[in-house]
């Protein structure tokens, strides 16, 4: 494979003390988006309605992906109506591990929880990517796992 495309793997991580990555089950076929919102054009106009300087503020990022509900499984975060407490990391590893994958530091988690005959009841994970403590809201490179635990090697063109 050449690019980014197929079954990814995406490792949580709860931020704080002690905690330690998780896989999540495969998700639904399909779901695992990186959304992104390009951030605010502000223009400069001057009589003539021409532009004497445009400037685009940053960009904002969602990461959303399904998991089906199935027998025995536990959600992979918990929430109690949707709200999630605590902030998180997470990887996504491309099908291809060799093939650009990225990290996000810090995220606040929501779920929405869907249900309907042709797919059976779903968690919906959305992850709004929050500034971080440093370095870009969402990083591009090979993640890599060993044992349990995932890794980026960013970038450097990023």
């Amino acid at each position: 494979m050449q690019i980014s495309w197929g079954k990814p793997k995406i490792y949580v991580k709860k931020i704080g003390s002690n905690t330690t990555w998780s896989l999540v089950p495969t998700p639904v076929e399909d779901s695992t988006q990186l959304n992104t919102e390009q951030g605010e054009r502000l223009e400069a106009k001057i009589e003539g309605g021409e532009n004497e300087d445009v400037r685009v503020k940053r960009s904002s990022y969602e990461l959303v992906f399904q998991v089906r509900k199935v027998k025995g499984r536990k959600a992979p975060i918990a929430s109690v109506d949707g709200v999630v407490t605590d902030e998180y990391q997470v990887m996504v590893q491309p099908e291809d591990p060799e093939c650009p994958g990225f990290s996000i530091d810090k995220a606040s988690v929501n779920v929405v929880e869907t249900f309907t005959t042709a797919d059976g009841a779903m968690w919906e994970y959305h992850f709004n990517v929050l500034k971080p403590d440093s370095g870009e809201m969402v990083k591009w490179g090979t993640v890599t796992v060993t044992g349990d635990t995932p890794s980026i090697e960013v970038d450097a063109d990023d």
